[in-house]
């Protein structure tokens, strides 16, 4: 379960199979009051965004954004609809409506599910019933 990456050193994920044969590009966004090391796979869907001891704060999952993601990986595949993932997942602990905002475009609604290890986060297309991202999270990073 990809979760369990959650508050580890990113190089544990690196290392580990498949990922470790995938290409990586790392960055640093230095511009918010703390340093953000982030790792995408820009032919596999992944992100990771880690804190300034290299350990894995968050983990975006793109159905369709560099590449797509593959679903083998997943509890839920990206095609699910927002009942099929609340009936997965139980009653979100918050959710959002569809938007649009004119800078920055239209979102779909979304929902959140807090566990004890971790928060799902599932958006949701604007345009279709089924899943755009997943972002797994530890708990004491969620916005």
């Amino acid at each position: 379960m990809l979760a369990n990456y959650l508050g580890k050193p990113a190089s544990t994920m690196l290392e580990d199979s498949p990922f470790r044969s995938w290409p990586v590009e790392k960055s640093f966004e230095e511009n918010l009051p703390e340093l953000i090391i982030q790792y995408v796979f820009p032919k596999h869907g992944l992100e990771l965004l880690c804190d300034t001891d290299g350990r894995v704060n968050t983990i975006f999952l793109y159905s369709d954004q560099y590449n797509g993601f593959d679903e083998s990986f997943l509890e839920a595949p990206f095609s699910s609809t927002r009942q099929q993932v609340r009936e997965r997942l139980g009653t979100p602990s918050k959710s959002g409506p569809r938007i649009s905002d004119p800078i920055l475009g239209e979102y779909g609604e979304w929902d959140r599910f807090t566990k004890a290890e971790h928060t799902i986060h599932v958006q949701f297309r604007p345009d279709a019933d089924r899943i755009k991202q997943i972002t797994l999270m530890r708990n004491d990073v969620v916005p």
